[in-house]
């Protein structure tokens, strides 16, 4: 075995160290949930069960030692881990598929797990926002208009979920990539033949129509939440089409590039990619797909 990931296999406390030190940074959690799938995939999921365990332990004492709030920290580790340890059981005992759908089904149940918690997500929200603008006005940072608030309000509870959504499939997807270079398992081939499946179509179906309930708040939150599975699913039709049609190698690039540069481009083009998933999902776009319920 060669490269990092092998790396990391061969040395416990190596990993450990990682799981534990990443976690905190906003940007390397994902990183830090990636090698929690590594460990699934490669080792099983009670030796993932177990390094993750003594992350946890290092993680406490750290933020003990810090000062900083260890409850709210170690809360969040467990929830991240056992998450990313679900979801790369899923993986490498059944299929990739199936850990995205199980992925983009647990943002569901979190969105109406908190709505039903909150009872007024929308009023929740507000007070939230208009804090932290209040934060951001007195230290000088310049912020939107304030009544920007109540409509950034009403979908933030979709908008949390759906992002916890895609952190939680871009950790699978890396630790996933990173598997296989040791145990051989391809990862693109795998990617390329995602797919929602029909009960999912149902479902944000389903979703859809709460909005002739007059439940408007709650169909906002759950159609962004099966978006952001669709979108994953967009990407898979233009990966099987950049592979089977052999685009020039820089492709990607014209893709994502202005999707990380330009946040109006973003918004188009992440929509574009619901629709073209969606769209597969009901007519497949792709020859030789196979549906998966």
């Amino acid at each position: 075995m060669t490269g990092l990931p092998a790396w990391l296999m061969e040395r416990r406390a190596a990993r450990v160290a990682l799981l534990a030190l990443l976690f905190p940074l906003p940007l390397a959690l994902v990183i830090s949930a990636a090698i929690a799938v590594l460990i699934t995939n490669v080792k099983g999921w009670r030796p993932a069960l177990a390094d993750c365990g003594l992350a946890l332990l290092l993680l406490l004492v750290l933020a003990t030692m810090a000062g900083t709030g260890w409850l709210e920290l170690g809360v969040g580790a467990a929830l991240t881990w056992l998450l990313a340890i679900f979801l790369g059981l899923l993986r490498s005992q059944l299929s990739l598929t199936l850990a995205v759908q199980a992925a983009v089904l647990l943002g569901v149940a979190a969105a109406v797990g908190f709505t039903l918690w909150i009872q007024d997500p929308q009023a929740y929200w507000e007070r939230v926002l208009t804090d932290l603008t209040q934060r951001a006005a007195s230290a000088g940072l310049a912020v939107g208009p304030a009544d920007l608030v109540p409509g950034a309000a009403q979908v933030m509870t979709g908008m949390m979920s759906a992002s916890a959504v895609t952190s939680s499939v871009v950790a699978l997807f890396l630790g996933s990539a990173w598997s296989g270079t040791i145990d051989g398992r391809e990862f693109g081939s795998d990617f390329r033949a995602l797919r929602m499946g029909r009960m999912l179509s149902l479902a944000t179906a389903g979703a859809a129509l709460l909005l002739l309930t007059g439940q408007r708040g709650m169909a906002d939150d759950l159609l962004l939440v099966f978006a952001s599975g669709f979108v994953l699913q967009g990407l898979s039709v233009m990966h099987w089409h950049g592979t089977e049609r052999q685009w020039p190698r820089l492709w990607s690039l014209a893709l994502y590039l202005p999707m990380a540069l330009l946040p109006a481009v973003a918004v188009l083009e992440l929509l574009g990619l619901a629709i073209v998933g969606l769209v597969d999902n009901l007519y497949d776009l792709r020859r030789n797909g196979r549906e998966v319920v």
